[in-house]
């Protein structure tokens, strides 16, 4: 695999790193928790052959800033850092590629600023008003999402660090080698980045910023985003055993996704992007060959 080229760009009063590769249009990723950028290698790789490809650490993540107070982790404040990542490359529009946490910044953006994202690629994020309506209605949302309690709590990234972040091995790890979408090295790095200093507490501020717990409480506020439809093309690729989100989430999503394909992977959990890389960049390829 060719490198990709390391920097750091300092956006919305915080300096972001990021590795990009390729020219052409801006194709930016944002990872979710616990991953960092390494989460895209295998699509960075690919698809820089056609785009200029930037994966991001998100603030508070691996070799980003880490700012200690937790109101710096409210969502106006992560789409603020998207919008400026984008003009930051010298581009007006791009195409948002996310996945977990930076699926929900990548969709609250897509309808607050529209104009800036040419397609929306999506991995296992639900969507904004199909995951409130779960959560009100489906119990069986409100228990797959009953951890977020835990990790809103002050001391949880002490609970992650114990025995060298052993519960984070378990969860993204062990599944990982287990299957053979992860090598050691890709262990490794995920370790390397969850002991950056600060980087756990910072990774779960998301949490607490957002405060979806409990969700008798949450689910009353309103969402207030501009927009109720998206117009841009939009491909969601789902995994249809993802532990955290039930498949119903995608359920009614034609009501506020006007162009919208799904595609889901029977067997597969919550990162189809690690586990089947291959038929990823494909249906990735087929998506944007139709939307060009």
């Amino acid at each position: 695999m060719n490198l990709f080229q390391s920097n750091y760009v300092n956006v919305n009063d915080v300096n972001l790193h990021y590795v990009t590769k390729g020219e052409g249009e801006l194709m930016l990723f944002l990872h979710g928790f616990p991953y960092f950028w390494y989460n895209w290698h295998h699509q960075l790789e690919e698809f820089s052959k056609d785009y200029r490809v930037v994966a991001v650490d998100m603030r508070g993540y691996n070799l980003s800033d880490k700012p200690e107070d937790v109101s710096a982790y409210k969502m106006p404040i992560l789409m603020e850092d998207v919008r400026q990542l984008i003009e930051a490359f010298g581009e007006k529009t791009c195409t948002l590629v996310a996945h977990d946490w930076g699926g929900a910044i990548a969709w609250t953006f897509a309808y607050t600023y529209s104009n800036y994202v040419k397609r929306l690629i999506m991995f296992d994020a639900p969507h904004p008003y199909t995951f409130r309506r779960e959560l009100s209605e489906n119990p069986a949302q409100r228990q797959a999402s009953s951890y977020m309690g835990k990790f809103q709590q002050p001391d949880s990234h002490d609970y992650f660090l114990a025995n060298d972040c052993e519960k984070l091995k378990q969860l993204l790890i062990a599944p990982g080698l287990e299957k053979g979408y992860l090598t050691n090295e890709d262990a490794e790095k995920y370790m390397k980045a969850w002991q950056q200093p600060k980087a756990l507490k910072s990774m779960l501020h998301y949490y607490r910023a957002a405060g979806f717990y409990p969700f008798e409480e949450s689910v009353k506020k309103p969402l207030n985003l501009p927009h109720t439809m998206f117009e841009s093309p939009t491909l969601i690729l789902w995994g249809n055993a993802d532990s955290a989100f039930e498949n119903s989430n995608l359920d009614g999503i034609e009501e506020y996704v006007r162009d919208v394909t799904i595609h889901r992977f029977d067997g597969v959990g919550h990162a189809p992007q690690h586990e089947k890389p291959k038929e990823v960049n494909r249906l990735i390829r087929e998506f944007l060959t139709k939307t060009s």
